[in-house]
């Protein structure tokens, strides 16, 4: 990659989120510079792709933009907008892979187009596509982490590329953005009505942008492709159209406008509670049927609101958020270890050590999960230690007490003030002496209980008494 740096530093603005898509600041990614050798079009192609800010923390998979004119488009205002909006909650994160032009001219239109002046354009727009689709995004896929959904995104003439792909390629993305698309191509002005009849794509969405002040020609066919599109196409293809207020020809902001309309209901407006889980969650675990793309209640959030339950001890409510935390986010080691607690609280031991231990599967060493299940162990030590010392000082009160009843009489006497004990008298089994036997009896079980005391003996506790159970 002669006469290029191979990183591109994009700033990633974050002016504010609601509290369900908040998420912990994390510095931007450089942009990695790629070439591929293309059987399909003979020559190298070089690209460029940017990551999302959190993509080498999360471990999760992302969705892939694909955008054409990345000499124009692939810059930090255009990246930074998009990044910008993913941080509002307002659309999904992406990978931005810019494609990079070498001889544009030939790119844009499947056939070759004289203009006036006598020059020509296209020629080469099938092939162009073909090394999207069956080189560049295998490619993508292999090196990072991405789902299935994507979106090819052209400006002017390569808007008229992405309209094209639609329908000779309608596989390659799952949504068109067109900026300002140069649909007056004749072989498609002429043949538009038939494509979008016979259209046979499956569900896929065109999004057509343009400014209030575009070029005339823009204006009226792409508004002649909505209208085709609303009264002719089969079920599944849809076209919206976003005129941006004071625009001109690509207005700067087409992408995230774009973007923005094609998920629309896509962001969470109201603050994630007690009362607005139930609703937020049916909204966000809503978003693959509706959008095609996966969504998530933001970790942070679901921490806090968990936390929260536990602490005013409505624990049924507070493990329902930390178990679907725990299920959203599955290499989350703290989702785990906050779940354990939750399950340690409400009294179920043996699930709180699973996910402890789950959280160390995760990541290993983890202080919390480790520091817990530590102290699981101590204390089922302490309890197990314990026992027989319990037992032992029963059996040595069982004995104190034999030993009491044999030698009743003997200290009888004693207390009495005599020196020298005597036999007891013969058959003396009056009601006065029984009387005396027993006064005598609670007489030496007070003088052993003081003579243990004296020489530092411990009473026999009840097991429930100890503190270690």
């Amino acid at each position: 990659m002669a006469g290029r740096t191979a990183l591109i530093l994009v700033a990633a603005l974050a002016l504010g989120r609601s509290s369900t898509e908040a998420q912990t600041p994390s510095l931007p990614i450089p942009v990695r510079v790629d070439t591929l050798v293309s059987a399909k079009v003979g020559e190298p192609r070089e690209f460029w792709v940017s990551l999302p800010d959190r993509y080498n923390d999360s471990g999760e998979k992302y969705p892939v933009l694909y955008m054409m004119d990345g000499d124009f488009n692939f810059n930090s205002g255009v990246i930074g907008g998009v990044r910008q909006a993913a941080s509002l909650g307002e659309i999904p994160e992406f990978i931005i892979v810019g494609i990079k032009n070498t001889n544009r001219s030939k790119d844009i239109f499947p056939e070759e187009v004289t203009y006036r002046d006598g020059s020509k354009d296209g020629g080469r727009a099938n092939q162009y596509l073909d090394f999207v689709r069956d080189e560049l995004i295998p490619r993508v896929a292999k090196t990072y982490r991405t789902t299935d959904y994507r979106i090819l995104y052209g400006t002017s003439n390569t808007g008229f590329t992405a309209v094209h792909a639609l329908f000779r390629n309608p596989d390659l993305a799952n949504a068109y953005i067109a900026a300002s698309a140069t649909l007056s191509i004749p072989s498609f002005r002429t043949g538009r009505d038939d494509l979008v009849g016979a259209f046979k794509g499956g569900r896929r969405d065109l999004v057509l942008v343009m400014g209030e002040y575009d070029f005339p020609t823009v204006v009226s066919h792409n508004g002649m492709l909505k209208e085709a599109i609303g009264t002719k196409a089969p079920a599944g293809l849809s076209c919206r159209l976003r005129v941006i207020e004071n625009g001109e020809h690509v207005p700067p902001d087409a992408l995230v406008e774009g973007l923005r309309v094609l998920f629309q209901g896509w962001k969470v407006t109201r603050p994630l509670t007690e009362s607005s889980f139930a609703e937020i969650r049916a909204q966000v675990d809503g978003r693959l049927e509706k959008f095609g793309v996966p969504g998530r209640i933001d970790e942070d959030a679901l921490k806090g609101l968990g936390n929260g339950l536990l602490g005013e001890k409505k624990l049924a409510k507070a493990l329902e958020v930390l178990e679907y935390r725990a299920a959203s986010y599955p290499q989350s080691a703290d989702a785990q270890v906050a779940l354990g607690d939750a399950y340690r609280q409400s009294g179920n031991m043996e699930k709180a050590r699973e996910c402890y231990t789950r959280a160390l599967a995760i990541a290993p060493g983890h202080a919390a999960a480790t520091a817990r299940l530590k102290g699981d162990e101590k204390a089922l030590d302490t309890s197990v230690k314990y026992l027989p010392s319990t037992l032992r000082r029963c059996s040595d009160s069982r004995r104190t007490k034999a030993t009491s009843a044999a030698t009743a009489s003997p200290y009888r006497r004693m207390a009495r003030g005599s020196t020298t004990p005597k036999s007891p008298t013969p058959g003396a089994t009056t009601t006065s002496g029984t009387t005396r036997r027993l006064r005598g009896r609670r007489s030496v079980h007070q003088f052993q209980r003081k003579r243990r005391f004296l020489v530092g003996s411990e009473e026999p506790r009840r097991d429930d008494q100890h503190t270690g159970v």
